[in-house]
């Protein structure tokens, strides 16, 4: 057998391809193929070119163009069934066709390029371009029939990619305000949430305010990335309203409203500024205000917006400046307080000269009022102070002691505690102490026990010196009042306490003891009792009008010793009761229970 060269290979290859080009000779087989690659090549590629228009419309037609495909494929390939096989060889040769070209046709140049090399160089390169150029024109066909089925692939992939396209893609509502696109939804409510969320933080400072936003939907196409929840939209509401609402802080103090501002950080750092004395001063100490203020954040209409300027400014001013007061004649510390409504305790604390009202004359000026800064710093101190705790006296009675006389047998200790205190000062003074939990023992007292005398009477009655609480000594049923006071030794002086009743209302021992005296004398006391109860106490009972105990005679407490009259220096029927410890006349109100 003659091997063919390489352009007799060549005349022999494109005879034979020449048979599959709608121009040759075929049979009917292959006129059915051609003619189902030429269908399906238009086919894909027109469904390719319409498909993303087509399902932007009607979406839904997606499904039944796939079942009426599936129908016409099964038509088209039912003839040609059992010639599968010889389909699939005819497509692979050519396809297969080209690429063996190709390889065939570098070959053939590399061979010529070498035999041509002879007579230089660009003489082989000519040749060979010249040869390049016939294979392409001789062979043109086989591209063309490559392409037959690339196209039709191509569309199918176009295809495809439009579905997933579309089937990525969702009908929305675009949702536009002043011209501005402030997302995309899947649903009105949605943004319904986001305007709710917007009015509940919108803080309305006067009567009348009102806020709303009406924007316009309309429909349109966006994937699941591109869709807003309703925060998202918040934020975009309040970028797109900023004439009407803005994002600000509100100073408040005691829940008057003050103005808003933008300036928050400002504002913040104004008020530490006039904390940061304080906290200098009070290390550790929790610094406020004596107003309640507060910084409300939120979304404040425009209107409510101040210069920050002017709010600084309203925080350093004072609302109230100092008040001064002249005594009259007559006047008393509380009828000044009263007056001027502030405490006795604030009028003295102000006011240092008083001596606790013990020093005020007409013409003195009072201050019955500070300046008032509009805020006023309170600074609150945690102290912990170490206090001692009372020890008890225990008391035994003997008879080996004279009555009322005492022996110690133990000395008492005091204990201690850490009592813990909050301390509110108001512009660098105390105003309060506050006693906060419960003290810590540090040590407990220690009790002092000591021995007291007795006096036993001759019938075996036996009274315990008085240390204990004593009782009124006049008969309630003819009690009138009491006209005098004790003032002690100061003149006038009065020692006692002067209680008014009827003649011969009842007296009564205020507590058990021995009477000392019982009789009368010209003046002074008039008929009277004395009693001894032990400890140094006595009592004494003046102005009677008879005497009920001798002396010598022991009594109970409660025992009746006299009645009420009105003897000695006396001006009306009362009694004079004093108190008498280690022989000074002492305040009975201290020892009436």
């Amino acid at each position: 057998m003659r091997k063919l060269s390489g352009m007799e290979n060549t005349a022999a290859i494109r005879r034979r391809t020449d048979n599959w080009r709608p121009g040759g000779s075929q049979g009917p087989f292959r006129r059915k193929l051609f003619r189902l690659r030429t269908f399906l090549g238009d086919f894909f590629y027109r469904v390719g070119s319409a498909a993303e228009y087509q399902l932007v419309i009607a979406g839904r037609l997606l499904r039944q163009l796939g079942r009426l495909t599936g129908r016409l494929l099964t038509l088209i390939f039912a003839p040609v069934g059992g010639g599968a096989t010889r389909a699939a060889k005819v497509v692979r040769e050519e396809l297969g066709a080209p690429v063996r070209r190709v390889h065939s046709g570098f070959s053939h140049i590399r061979t010529l390029v070498a035999d041509e090399r002879k007579y230089g160089f660009a003489h082989a390169a000519a040749m060979a371009l010249r040869y390049l150029a016939s294979g392409v024109r001789k062979y043109a066909y086989l591209t063309k029939n490559l392409l037959y089925y690339l196209l039709p692939l191509a569309a199918g992939a176009v295809f495809v990619l439009t579905v997933v396209r579309v089937l990525g893609s969702q009908f929305v509502l675009r949702v536009e305000y002043r011209d501005q696109v402030m997302g995309y939804v899947d649903h009105e409510s949605v943004y319904q949430e986001a305007v709710q969320t917007v009015q509940n933080q919108l803080v309305y400072t006067g009567h009348g305010q009102e806020w709303e936003i009406t924007p316009s939907f309309s429909l349109t196409m966006a994937n699941h990335q591109e869709l807003a929840d309703s925060q998202m939209l918040v934020d975009a509401i309040l970028q797109s309203s900023g004439a009407e609402i803005v994002e600000a802080v509100g100073l408040y103090v005691d829940e008057r409203f003050y103005g808003a501002t933008t300036e928050i950080d400002s504002l913040e750092a104004a008020i530490e500024e006039i904390k940061a004395p304080y906290v200098a001063q009070y290390p550790g100490a929790e610094i406020g205000f004596v107003e309640n203020l507060e910084l409300r954040h939120g979304v404040y209409l425009t209107e409510s917006i101040e210069r920050y300027q002017d709010l600084e400014a309203l925080l350093h001013q004072e609302v109230q400046g100092q008040r001064n007061y002249t005594v009259q004649q007559g006047d008393t510390p509380s009828d000044i307080a009263g007056r001027n409504d502030i405490t006795l305790a604030d009028l003295y604390a102000l006011n240092p000269q008083l001596d606790n009202g013990n020093y005020m004359m007409p013409g003195m000026t009072l201050v019955i009022g500070q300046a008032v800064p509009f805020l006023q710093v309170k600074a609150v101190v945690t102290s912990v102070e170490t206090e001692p705790i009372a020890f008890e006296t225990q008391t035994e009675y003997t008879s080996d002691l004279a009555f009322g006389a005492q022996r110690i047998l133990q000395d008492g200790v005091e204990g201690q505690k850490n009592v813990t205190y909050e301390i509110t000062y108001i512009g660098g003074q105390a105003v309060s102490k506050v006693q906060v939990g419960d003290p810590v023992i540090l040590s407990e007292p220690v009790p002092e026990i000591r021995e007291m005398g007795i006096y036993r009477a001759a019938d075996g009655t036996i009274i315990k010196p008085g240390n204990g609480v004593m009782m009124f000594p006049v008969d309630y049923s003819g009690y009138r009042g009491m006209s005098r006071g004790y003032s002690g030794p100061l003149l006038p002086a009065h020692n006692g306490l002067d209680l008014t009743g009827y003649i011969n209302t009842p007296i009564y021992a205020a507590q058990s003891g021995i009477v000392v005296y019982a009789g009368r004398t010209a003046g002074g006391y008039g008929i009277h009792v004395e009693i001894d109860h032990g400890g140094g106490i006595h009592t004494l009972y003046g102005h009677c009008n008879g005497l009920a105990v001798s002396v010598g005679q022991v009594v109970n407490q409660g025992d009746l010793i006299a009645y009420l009259g009105s003897t000695g220096w006396s001006t009306g029927p009362h009694c004079h009761f004093e108190v008498i410890v280690g022989g000074i006349r002492r305040d009975p109100m201290s020892y009436l229970g």
